[in-house]
């Protein structure tokens, strides 16, 4: 992928972060599940808009991979918006009991940079979802 779409010299750095990347993609899938409540869904949103910032900033901090941290920033920008749409729509399942994840969710969003917001969004999701 990197040396094929992005005409990338594929070194250790190189192949460190694409792993990096890619355990971080199983691992919030693993935790989203299928059916994410509110506060995982929220959580994701964070995680997808901190990786497209960062990806912007490899970009910046380094030309020769910058049409791939563009490509990566956007990618993640789609899934951000389509978690944030996905939030703010009738589409996350409440589930009626909080689980550990959730709770994991609710404590990095209440310390993360810009993660109060999306917390306060997902408990109106939340609080809609128990008046259905």
């Amino acid at each position: 992928m990197l040396e094929n779409v992005h005409h990338l010299e594929v070194d250790h750095k190189s192949l460190v972060i694409a792993r990096i990347l890619g355990a971080r993609h199983i691992t919030q899938a693993a935790l989203s599940g299928i059916r994410p409540s509110p506060e995982v869904l929220a959580m994701g949103v964070w995680v997808d808009v901190v990786h497209a910032l960062s990806a912007v900033g490899l970009a910046a901090a380094d030309r020769s991979r910058a049409r791939a941290g563009l490509t990566d920033a956007a990618v993640a920008s789609v899934w951000a918006g389509a978690g944030y749409r996905d939030l703010r729509g009738d589409g996350p399942t409440a589930p009626a009991h909080d689980r550990r994840r959730d709770a994991l969710a609710r404590f990095v969003l209440g310390i993360a940079p810009g993660g109060k917001a999306l917390l306060t969004q997902s408990r109106h999701d939340r609080q809609r979802a128990r008046r259905a």
